[in-house]
């Protein structure tokens, strides 16, 4: 098996024991939930189905980017000029960086970004060591503690948490973090980053993007940072497959009856909502005379909407599905 069919494998291995099929840099891991939710479908008329809210809104060592179909990481090298490049295709999925043994609680001291020819870069320095770091897409990004939405540029939304780290919590030794609250970088896909939490020692930040790219995340040292690598436009860019070769290859095999789900667009929306924002229980409406689909959790207000469409239309054959306008 090759590492790309591999990675395919892994991302709709829980969605395929229920029937419909559905990372980055060392140590960075794979989140994806442990429940074995249920497939809620609905039909709504085009104007009352849910739609995406309203949204308003230097490095160090780089990474260069992978030869499709290898779709692990490489170490860091020296930073490339900025070049028109192609983004190497990362994956979307959610990603955790497991705490350092023995870490305290780290001071913020920077935000740096930086562009490098196919990938841009966000880069968060500490005065110390800091404990676990997540790594998501979600609908919105909410403020921690109070809720509210945090307004950010862009279409698509990252969210990180820093453990063990706080910005300008008085009860640290150590200087609190004197820098913007929010940067704006304006690149093609990297739009905006802002402090959305501070509290309890945990420091979370929201990231405003053109679209939703894949990433990797790093753990560097010397000084301590946390490091979020965003891929420029790749040619593909479509979840779950990686490029066209293994979309071909999981074509022929639907023909001779593997993977069904895969030749339903609302199993393969529901499989992105359940790999890409950890729902556990995902809600997908139709919009009828369309191929996009809402998806929406189970008692949040959060949603976004989707597209799936038939990657090998056949006349008498059915096509698998493809989540478009990702990566």
């Amino acid at each position: 098996m090759d590492s790309s069919r591999g990675g395919l494998i892994l991302m709709v291995l829980a969605p395929a024991v229920l029937g419909l099929g559905v990372t980055a840099c060392t140590p960075s891991t794979s989140q994806t939930p442990q429940n074995t939710p249920s497939f809620t479908t609905t039909t709504a008329s085009p104007r009352s189905a849910p739609t995406p809210s309203t949204r308003t809104g230097s490095a160090t060592a780089t990474t260069p980017a992978p030869s499709p179909p290898t779709l692990a990481p490489t170490a860091p090298t020296a930073a490339t000029s900025h070049v028109a490049a192609i983004g190497p295709v990362w994956p979307i999925e959610p990603r955790t960086v497991a705490a350092s043994p023995g870490y305290g609680t780290a001071v913020l001291t920077a935000v740096r970004t930086g562009q490098h020819g196919s990938f841009e870069r966000l880069t968060l320095e500490f005065t110390s060591s800091f404990g676990e770091a997540n790594v998501g897409y979600v609908p919105v990004v909410h403020a921690d503690p109070s809720d509210r939405v945090v307004p950010l540029q862009g279409s698509s939304f990252l969210r990180v948490a820093v453990h063990g780290a706080v910005a300008h919590w008085p009860a640290t030794p150590s200087r609190a973090y004197g820098g913007p609250s929010t940067v704006t970088p304006g690149y093609p896909t990297l739009k905006q980053v802002s402090i959305a939490g501070d509290f309890e020692a945990v420091l979370s930040f929201g990231i405003g993007l053109d679209r939703t790219a894949g990433f990797q995340v790093t753990r560097l040292q010397s000084p301590d940072r946390l490091v979020v690598d965003i891929a420029e436009s790749p040619p593909w860019q479509m979840w779950p497959d990686h490029n066209l070769a293994m979309a071909r290859e999981v074509q022929a095999g639907s023909y001779q009856g593997h993977m069904p789900w895969r030749n339903s667009g609302a199993s393969v929306a529901w499989s992105y909502a359940f790999a890409v924002y950890g729902w556990a229980n995902p809600v997908v409406t139709r919009v009828p005379g369309t191929d996009s689909y809402a998806l929406a959790q189970q008692g949040s207000p959060d949603h976004v909407t989707v597209r799936a469409v038939p990657q090998f239309p056949t006349l008498g054959r059915s096509s698998i599905f493809e989540i478009v306008d990702t990566r």
